[in-house]
């Protein structure tokens, strides 16, 4: 019987064959194996290069191998003996399996001699301490790495050939099954990126009564991580311990606390939010960072303070500086929430961070990033996040979310994170992070290890110490019995608004035997990071002994690798070098608009109830309770406003013929767009009958380009263009509403400020016709003043009474406009200085 031949879409082979995970959950930690099958289609012997994602914090620590029926084990080496070792054994003719981890935390298998029609299924064992946080844990398995804007070589550090690639055309498929046991049986899960079925059944040979089981209940590919959240946790801080088996006389002590602060004081939020908006964020993921905008505004509270930016290949800033929670604020930026698009190019993020922290109106605020992180050039980023003296908060969004970059972030600052894949609801992650901001801040936090024992090593404490947000922390201790090992744990600090040292944790760890000696291994791993992180503060001998501890309890780290080679017999041995196959990753689904998240129903058993549990993940199902979406243009304009940038491009060419500045283009285009649409209500007939001004640079501002201080500039009509057009129509042909307004031409900025800010209490069409009938007073231009002096305009009645009001406000707002420009009070009306701090 063939073997199955796996194809791309086109029909060309596949070396991998496809990954399935088996894992299992007891209490908090994850033990996973994934299994990846790899043929060799070809004639000729190959070699595989295959970049792949794991968990960020996930500790590898195991590598089998199964050729040709026999199994190997892999061993961790110093990574230039690895290297050596495995181009040797290639070299003669023999198979070998190298594994390394990359600058990002990402992993490359190189798999030299892979004979022809020959297949080989490679397993990795690992294992992630799971924190759940504010009652809730999200188990995340990725599964593809998603392109990264930058140079994956230059910036990303990867070796030349394991940088990782996508294709649209290929297929992988996916499978998983998880078996959990302990305190997570009793939690609601369900999984809002892929359908599965749970299932709780009694356990046989166990302590535990149940064992909860969970697989897919569809068919699955390898282009989208798969998420499964636990919900309603009850649990608190608890422990384990250990002997190292590889140093006599060492215990090993995990610590996982859950902090409980002792104040409930929730304080004003002060906050400078930066979204992403770059290619990689079109389709899927520019949807869900929307809704996660929406959010975000609608749980700002009186007190409050921030700004909203948004950044691809260059930087835009909707507020020039933080902006007080205010009506006319408000309903600004929850305009510009849902007109975001993903049209600003490359993800160029340093140089938005850099921009965004600068912005004045407080002396300390927070930054909230909102992207999918999809970018190399990781280590400036973290750099200038560090030195600004900023807590970031991370919004990651996507199929494929960076998780390495946004944690490091938020870690390295001292803020958090938080991942909503595509369609999933975000209330409840934008709800956790509010709940940090708003927490008076520890200080001093430090672990008081069991009195019995004498502290050898431990691991450093995060940044910031947040109420109901886990936190894992190791020591290794001397200890002259188990008993000593088990004895009390705190976690103290200092809370802002409360006097003293206070206890935040306390925990009696339980005791294993451990034969693996995991717990050390994870202990060591955790050290090692720790001291490669901090590498400048550590001093030299540690650094030198990193390769030593790495290789001691068999790590894969940027000191090492795993490496495993099997010897063929003279007759199997490769009689040439092998041709270089790199795996081609599957594209992330919805990553840049390519497909899209779909929909999924869990079903299964909840504690004592079967309940069926839908995750709705289909395209736009976040909603924002309560939301007060602005009204603008509330008469719908005959062509579509929502992507104003594609009626600009129809309506204005970027270059003169010249060379000059942009022009508009020809009337002939402008009546064509104008004439689209079916909408016969009073305000489109009197909009068709509008006569437009000349296209000249005094009557039409277009400016496509943003300005250097990532603002973006006024478009439309320049004040000497409307008044022109009120003085060639006549006023059955004036417009009577914001729609008519921006249909004649009149600039955003200009139709928010009348609406939002002079008629947020005032009838629409009061407030236009005292806005034209100011205008209509003006003269810029010397043939207006021409005509105004011989009577050559249209009529306008006088103002009444009513109007008086609001006509006093126009004014005084107008004061300062000149021929081609708005005021500042119009164009920046939401950060009038009664807004500002």
């Amino acid at each position: 019987m063939p073997a199955t031949s796996f194809k791309t879409k086109d029909g060309s082979t596949l070396l991998l064959q496809g990954v399935k995970a088996q894992g299992r959950v007891v209490g908090r930690m994850l033990d996973m194996t994934l299994e990846q099958r790899f043929r060799n289609p070809e004639s000729f012997n190959v070699e595989v290069v295959y970049t792949f994602p794991l968990p960020w914090h996930a500790v590898l620590l195991g590598l089998e191998v199964e050729l040709n029926g026999q199994t190997l084990v892999g061993v961790v080496q110093r990574k230039a003996k690895a290297r050596e070792e495995y181009e040797e054994a290639v070299s003669e003719g023999d198979s070998a399996i190298l594994v390394t981890v990359n600058r990002d935390r990402s992993y490359t298998l190189e798999l030299g001699n892979l004979m022809a029609d020959e297949s080989c299924v490679v397993r990795l064992h690992y294992v992630q301490i799971l924190q759940p946080e504010q009652g809730s844990l999200r188990l995340m398995l990725p599964t593809t790495l998603a392109p990264k804007y930058g140079h994956a070589v230059r910036d990303g550090g990867y070796e030349p050939h394991a940088a990782p690639e996508a294709s649209a055309t290929v297929e992988y498929p996916f499978d998983i099954r998880l078996d959990i046991q302990g305190e997570l049986v009793h939690a609601q899960i369900g999984s809002p990126s892929h359908p599965v079925a749970i299932r709780t059944l009694p356990a046989v040979g166990m302590k535990e009564t149940f064992i909860t089981q969970v697989h897919l209940g569809s068919k699955a590919w390898l282009d989208r991580d798969f998420v499964l959240v636990f919900d309603k946790l009850t649990h608190s801080s608890l422990g384990l311990a250990a002997w190292d088996h590889l140093d006599a006389g060492l215990g090993v002590v995990m610590a996982s606390f859950t902090p409980a602060l002792p104040t409930r004081q929730s304080l004003p939020v002060t906050m400078k939010v930066l979204v992403d908006c770059s290619g990689s964020m079109n389709g899927d993921s520019i949807q869900a960072a929307r809704s996660a905008l929406q959010t975000v505004l609608a749980s700002l509270r009186d007190g409050d303070r921030f700004s909203l930016s948004r950044f691809g290949d260059s930087v835009e800033h909707r507020c020039k500086a933080l902006w007080k929670v205010a009506p006319p604020s408000m309903a600004a930026a929850q305009r510009w929430a849902v007109r975001l698009e993903a049209d600003m190019g490359g993800t160029e993020m340093n140089n938005a961070i850099l921009s965004t922290l600068v912005l004045p109106g407080a002396e300390r605020s927070d930054l909230l990033l909102i992207t999918d992180g999809e970018i190399h050039a990781i280590d400036a980023v973290v750099e200038s996040a560090q030195r600004s003296g900023h807590r970031f908060f991370v919004v990651g969004i996507g199929a494929s979310v960076a998780e390495g970059l946004l944690r490091q972030l938020a870690n390295q600052t001292g803020g958090s994170c938080e991942f909503v894949t595509a369609g999933e609801h975000v209330e409840g992650a934008i709800k956790r992070l509010y709940q940090r901001m708003r927490s008076p801040k520890v200080t001093h936090a430090r672990v008081a290890w069991p009195a019995q024992c004498e502290v050898h090593a431990a691991s450093d404490l995060p940044l910031s110490v947040f109420d109901g947000d886990d936190i894992n922390v190791f020591a290794r201790l001397k200890a002259q019995q188990a008993e000593a090992l088990t004895g009390n744990v705190r976690l103290l600090g200092r809370v802002d608004g409360v006097e003293g040292e206070v206890c935040l944790g306390e925990l009696k760890p339980s005791f294993i035997a451990d034969e693996a000696n995991t717990l050390a291994r994870l202990a060591a791993n955790q050290r090692y990071w720790q001291l490669k992180g901090g590498a400048e503060g550590v001093p030299a001998v540690l650094t030198k002994q990193l390769p030593a501890l790495a290789e001691k309890y068999q790590l894969v780290t940027d000191d090492s690798s795993f490496i495993l080679v099997k010897q063929r017999a003279e007759g199997e041995k490769a009689v040439d070098m092998p041709e270089l196959r790199t795996v081609q990753g599957m594209l992330a689904a919805g990553h840049g608009g390519h497909g899209g998240v779909t929909a999924g129903m869990v079903l299964g058993r909840y504690g004592s109830s079967t309940t069926p549990f839908s995750v709705v993940n289909s395209v736009g199902a976040s909603s924002v309770a309560g939301m007060a979406v602005p009204t603008v243009w509330r008469s719908a304009p005959r062509y579509s406003r929502q992507d104003p940038s594609a009626v600009d491009r129809l309506l204005f060419s970027k270059k003169a013929p010249s060379g000059g500045k942009s022009k508009l283009r020809s009337k002939a285009l402008r009546d064509f767009i104008d004439s689209i649409g079916s909408d016969d209500s009073p305000d489109t007939k009197r909009a068709k009958g509008w006569k437009a001004p000349p296209s000249r640079d005094a009557f039409w501002a277009v400016h496509l380009e943003r300005s250097e201080d990532g603002a973006s500039r006024y478009e439309g009509l320049t004040p000497a263009g409307l008044v022109e057009g009120l003085r060639l129509n006549r006023p059955e042909f004036w417009p009577t509403s914001y729609s008519a307004l921006a249909t004649i031409g009149v600039g955003d900025r200009v139709i928010e400020w009348l609406e939002l800010s002079v008629g947020a209490t005032t009838d629409e069409t009061a407030v236009v016709l005292a806005f034209l009938e100011v205008m209509h007073t003006l003269d810029f231009t010397i043939k207006q003043t021409f005509q105004a002096a011989f009577g050559k305009i249209t009529s306008m009645p006088t103002k009444a009474d009513a109007l008086s009001g609001v006509y006093q406000a126009i004014e005084a707002a107008l004061v300062g406009i000149t021929a081609e420009h708005w005021p500042a009070m119009v164009l920046d009306y939401a950060e009038a200085e009664h807004l500002l701090a």
